[in-house]
C-alpha cells in the first residue's frame, strides 16, 4: 500500500494536479494518517525492540547458546566414546589373540609333557618287562639247572640200580654195550 502511494505521490500526473502547498501532514490526513498517532507508534515500537532484547532476545540467545554447547559436548561425547570403543575393540582382540597364542603355548606345553611321560612310562614297562623276562629266563634256567640234576640223580641211581643187577648176574660184552647204549638214549 505505502508503494502504491509513494507511486501516486511521485508520478507527475498526480503532482502536476495537485496544489503543493499541500504538505506530507496533510497527505496523511487525507490517508486517515495522524501523525501525534504515527510518533507514538514509532516510540512504542523502538521502546518495545529495546525491552524485547534486553529481556527476551538476550535470554533467549543465551538459552540456544546453552543448547548449542550442550550439542557440543554431547557430540565430543560420542566421539569419545566411538574413539573408547574403538580402542576396546582393539584391546578385546589384542587380548583374545593372547589368549589364543597363551592357549596354544599351554596345549605345546602340555603336549610335551604328556610325550616326555609317555616315554617314561614306556622305558618303565620296558625295563620291567625285561625285568619280568629276566627272572623268567633265571626260574627256567634254574628250574632247567635242578631238572638236568634230578635226571643226572635219576640216572646215577638207575646206573647203580642196573649195576647192581647186572653184577648181580653175568653180563656178556653184548649185554653191556646194550645197556651203555640204552642208558646214553635215555639221558639225552
Amino acid at each position: 500500500m505505502r508503494m502504491y502511494l509513494f507511486g501516486l505521490l511521485m508520478h507527475r500526473k498526480f503532482i502536476g494536479n495537485w496544489p503543493l502547498e499541500i504538505g506530507i501532514c496533510k497527505i496523511m490526513e487525507g490517508l486517515g494518517i495522524d501523525p501525534k498517532i504515527l510518533i507514538g507508534d514509532i516510540v512504542t515500537f523502538i521502546v518495545l525492540v529495546v525491552i524485547l532484547k534486553k529481556f527476551a532476545y538476550k535470554p533467549f540467545l543465551a538459552v540456544l547458546e546453552q543448547r548449542a554447547k550442550k550439542i557440543e559436548e554431547g557430540v565430543k561425547k560420542s566421539e569419545e566414546a566411538e574413539v573408547s570403543l574403538q580402542k576396546i575393540r582393539i584391546l578385546s582382540e589384542e587380548v583374545e589373540e593372547a589368549g589364543e597364542r597363551k592357549f596354544k603355548e599351554v596345549m605345546a606345553v602340555a603336549e610335551k609333557k604328556a610325550r616326555e611321560k609317555t616315554k617314561t612310562i614306556i622305558a618303565a614297562a620296558e625295563v620291567e618287562k625285561n625285568r619280568v623276562i629276566e627272572a623268567a629266563r633265571a626260574a627256567m634256567e634254574k628250574e632247567q639247572a635242578q631238572a638236568r640234576a634230578q635226571r643226572q640223580k635219576e640216572a646215577v641211581d638207575l646206573a647203580f640200580s642196573v649195576s647192581e643187577k647186572f653184577l648181580s648176574e653175568k653180563i656178556t660184552k653184548e649185554q653191556d654195550k646194550k645197556m651203555i647204549e640204552k642208558l646214553v638214549a635215555e639221558s639225552n
